[in-house]
């Protein structure tokens, strides 16, 4: 169904009626504003925003809009990066303004509304002690993050985000409010611990913490001259890191315009502990930087923050590699250097410890092995179309001249729309045990915004 203008205010005055949040049109002032995502690269425009305040508006709005035969995504916090969560002319149920937090410092459980960032379940959780895996920036939502899986600094420890959600309240297509967990809907409960958003609107979460406030962490800059000799001595260290310590490393432009290597460990165990096992990073190459300290695990959630800004233009490719080889070393030097912008990065993820011990068929997430996420992140201020032509062949190309040495598969949260070729590969033995639970709790394919190509 098409929505006009001229048809917009009378159809939806029905829908804006029955919610105590708000209903936000194209006519509105408030409009464009609530639409921007993260990504200011996404310019998708939606019919409405339903701004959702209570569980019953959403199921009021999942309701009304199959009613009216209407596209619907689903938005959480809003970090997003390839605009799944808005649909062209569609519904678009905005979760951003739910976002209590509920900490049981006995049981060490968060009960969390879906549309709270990670630095607002980390700051809930600091004033008890505790913290759990939630990404390595503050805005980006907990919901998408676990939906998705959920790497980390804390993931050697502790797992991935998907690996700490207990439970879920769903709305589900038909518009019902379930619970997913261990006792019921348990087969949900599996498909949400890194499935992706294609069963209905979760609204709130239940996530496991941990005992942890502060962590042994910071930036170690090395000499690009020297990439090659730390990144083998680097890919040899992983092999027998301990589950406390989860090493990100990569490239990025310094304020002076070169371009250095970067090793950014995390080690979450005793402090003392942390400087001896961390200490021979610093012997790999002559360091330009070294900031690694003690810090609280909040103040960490919110260090990249700066370099992040929402509005900015983003565009991401990854792929997963077993360990780094020394071709795979040269493509990154050779084909991903130099960066393209000031803003530009390589990170490379480090997956290993509690996370690789996982089963495979334990939750949907299927990479149970140690790895290393490539995230290439081509990001810039818009100036012209040969600009961002030129940011997004950079990222294609690496991807492509890495795509011989990967696993066939992705991180689900971060495949593009054009890389359906790759998602049953994500989800591996896991993917036809998915595709039956789709048909069970959406038989007729209402969501699809998080991985987009995942059909009954």
């Amino acid at each position: 169904m098409t929505i006009t203008p001229s048809k917009n205010k009378t159809l939806f005055d029905y829908l804006a009626a029955l919610l105590t949040g708000q209903l936000i049109l194209p006519d509105d002032a408030a409009y464009e504003s609530v639409r921007q995502l993260w990504n200011g690269r996404v310019k998708t425009r939606p019919a409405a925003i339903a701004r959702c305040l209570t569980v019953e508006d959403v199921i009021h709005t999942v309701r009304w809009t199959r009613e009216h035969g209407l596209p619907l995504s689903v938005r959480g916090a809003g970090h997003e990066i390839f605009g799944r969560s808005l649909r062209e002319n569609g519904v678009a149920i905005d979760l951003s303004q739910m976002k209590t937090i509920t900490v049981d410092p006995v049981a060490h459980t968060a009960q969390v509304q879906s549309g709270a960032t990670a630095g607002e379940l980390i700051g809930a959780a600091e004033k008890h002690g505790l913290a759990t895996t939630t990404g390595t920036v503050s805005s980006v939502g907990m919901t998408g993050l676990t939906l998705g899986g959920g790497y980390g600094s804390l993931i050697g420890a502790y797992g991935l985000a998907a690996d700490n959600l207990l439970s879920a309240q769903v709305v589900t297509a038909d518009g019902r409010l379930i619970t997913a967990s261990a006792e019921e809907h348990s087969d949900l409960l599996w498909g949400l611990r890194g499935g992706g958003g294609n069963f209905g609107v979760v609204v709130s979460l239940e996530y496991r913490l941990h005992p942890l406030t502060t962590v042994l962490s910071g930036l170690l800059l090395y000499p690009l001259e020297q990439a090659r000799t730390v990144l083998s001595k680097f890919n040899e260290f992983i092999t027998t890191a301990p589950d406390e310590l989860t090493i990100r490393s990569g490239f990025l432009q310094t304020p002076d315009g070169a371009t250095a290597l970067f090793l950014s460990p995390t080690y979450c165990g005793a402090i003392a502990a942390g400087e001896q096992i961390v200490a021979p990073l610093r012997t790999f190459g002559n360091l330009l930087v070294d900031q690694v300290q003690p810090i609280t695990y909040n103040d960490l959630i919110h260090q990249l923050d700066v370099f992040t800004p929402a509005g900015r233009h983003y565009y991401l490719q990854t792929r997963s590699l077993a360990g780094l080889q020394t071709e795979t070393i040269e493509v990154l030097i050779e084909q991903g250097l130099p960066l393209p912008s000031p803003f530009s990065t390589i990170n490379i993820h480090h997956f290993h410890g509690v996370a690789s011990r996982v089963g495979v068929s334990e939750t949907t997430f299927a990479l149970r092995q140690d790895h290393l996420m490539i995230e290439i992140i081509a990001a810039w201020e818009p100036q012209s179309p040969d600009e961002e032509q030129r940011h997004l062949q950079w990222a294609q190309h690496i991807s492509r001249s890495l795509a011989p040495y990967a696993f066939k598969g992705g991180y689900i949260n971060l495949l593009d729309r054009e890389e359906q070729e790759r998602v049953p590969f994500a989800f591996g033995s896991n993917y036809e045990r998915l595709l039956g639970l789709k048909r069970r709790y959406d038989p007729d394919d209402v969501f699809h915004s998080t991985i987009g190509h995942l059909t009954p």
